[in-house]
């Protein structure tokens, strides 16, 4: 054998070719055919983005209201209008100015447009239909079924070779009206499918994402990965600042503060507290966690349960580094832990270096801001003033200070909401009661408000603060 490759001069070594095959695209040429993919890939996005955008939008006002008018006429007088000026008008049905309601929102004047559609049908219609039909999926009026199946239908039958269509037909149980984003959320989810990719995966625009379609399909992954969910945080909170909604903010994350108060899930809550923070906002400032206007009961309920578990959660935090930091007293951090489920609200009052402290602490510094009022006169003391039941309970950071409780009710009560406190001896009244009496192991004398000191006797100060907190504020633990 090798005298026949002499004779030849012909040497073949099958290893030595398979070595050289590897390398036959270099990784110069290997780099630029993926940049001339993703250029591809670009433009062929931007083609795609196109076709749901109209270059003379100016003109939807206009169109609008010639529609309008023709509509009030005579429901078949649509028919005056051109094919540019219905493909306008396929891109105004959810447009509406004061005192003119959109085409969208009355059924009536729909079908009539639709009717017209179908007397002059062209495919580029159903570009400008879709469009209105994802952005207003969340819509509560009938018209949403009508046009669901309407373009349904109009997808059913197209037998073009527009790529963007083509793929709609394909995916068409995706946009059924009654359930096709929690199709889409479970299958993506199913598939490993990345959910800041699902617009791509139906050749849709990146900015459709925006839309309240996509709001069920985020909800749906999140309830077929819930068991495995820290694994999935990240993909979440990416998919809601792409999708950019305050009702889906809502909707997931209280959904995601009540799963991590199971024991089951609490390592996560840290991370679910500053998802919070960022989609909604801090708990203590109410107008940030009221319901959206469309909200179901079940909405509403599961807001109210999560703000009031991360205002729990957050307590709790304030509750373990105030006593540490400022106080260094274990026995009253134990002790208020107990009742950090029963705290509605709380705030810290005090000098600045004692904010600059707790701001110093990761587990509460991007808390602090919200909860922390410097005092105008510095003194070297920190008052926790907290709700619980329909009373202000105050703690002082210096052991030498009494506790104090007084009754919402009470028009002198220091407030929460005061815009300057002149001295931390504002919260201090020496002539207030003490809040009950003691002899030995008895108590007597109970007072709706007043003081009390931490020192023990035969009994110790905690046993005379529960026994009080049960009987005169109704808070037992």
């Amino acid at each position: 054998m090798n005298k026949v490759a002499d004779y030849l001069e012909f040497y073949f070594n099958a290893d030595d070719f398979r070595h050289l095959a590897k390398n036959a695209i270099t990784t110069t040429l290997n780099t630029k055919l993926n940049n001339h993919l993703n250029r591809l890939k670009s433009i062929n996005q931007q083609l795609g983005d196109k076709q749901f955008k109209i270059s003379c939008d100016k003109l939807i006002p206009d169109i609008f209201r010639k529609a309008k008018n023709l509509l009030q006429k005579n429901p078949n007088s649509l028919s005056e209008l051109n094919r540019r000026e219905l493909r306008v008008l396929s891109f105004a049905l959810d447009y509406s100015e004061p005192g003119n309601q959109s085409i969208f929102s009355n059924q009536l004047e729909l079908k009539s447009v639709l009717q017209t559609f179908d007397n002059n049908w062209r495919d580029s219609y159903l570009n400008g239909l879709f469009d209105c039909y994802l952005k207003n999926w969340e819509s509560k009026n009938e018209t949403k079924a009508l046009l669901g199946k309407y373009i349904i239908n109009k997808l059913d039958k197209y037998t073009g070779n527009r790529s963007v269509l083509k793929s709609l037909k394909l995916n068409s149980k995706y946009f059924d009206y009654n359930n096709g984003d929690v199709i889409l959320g479970s299958e993506i989810a199913l598939k490993n499918i990345s959910l800041t990719n699902s617009t791509k995966e139906l050749k849709l625009p990146d900015r459709f994402i925006t839309y309240p379609y996509f709001c069920k399909v985020i909800l749906s992954f999140y309830e077929k990965k819930r068991n495995n969910i820290t694994q999935y945080l990240d993909e979440i909170s990416n998919s809601l600042v792409l999708h950019n909604n305050s009702v889906t903010n809502k909707r997931i994350i209280s959904k995601l503060i009540i799963q991590a108060n199971s024991a089951d899930f609490v390592s996560m809550q840290e991370s679910i507290k500053s998802m919070a923070f960022k989609f909604i906002g801090d708990p203590s400032i109410s107008s940030n966690w009221l319901p959206n206007e469309n909200a179901t009961e079940g909405d509403i309920n599961e807001l109210k349960i999560a703000k009031g578990f991360l205002n729990e959660w957050i307590t709790r935090q304030f509750i373990n580094v105030f006593f540490e930091r400022c106080i260094n007293d274990n026995r009253r951090k134990r002790f208020w832990l107990k009742y950090s489920k029963k705290i509605t609200q709380f705030k810290v009052f005090g000098p600045a270096h004692t904010k600059r402290i707790l701001k110093s602490d990761q587990r509460i510094s991007e808390y602090v801001e919200g909860r922390y009022q410097v005092v105008d006169r510095e003194k070297n003391v920190s008052v926790f003033m907290f709700s619980i039941g329909g009373y202000k309970l105050i703690e002082f950071s210096h052991p030498g200070y009494a506790f104090y409780a007084y009754k919402n009710t009470n028009i002198y009560a220091p407030s929460f909401d005061a815009k300057h406190i002149q001295t931390i001896d504002t919260f201090r009244n020496g002539n207030m009661r003490r809040l009950v009496y003691r002899s030995g192991y008895s108590l007597y004398n109970y007072s709706d408000e007043g003081r009390l000191s931490h020192n023990d006797g035969d009994m110790n100060w905690e046993d005379v603060f529960s026994n009080w907190l049960s009987i005169k504020a109704g808070i037992n633990v």
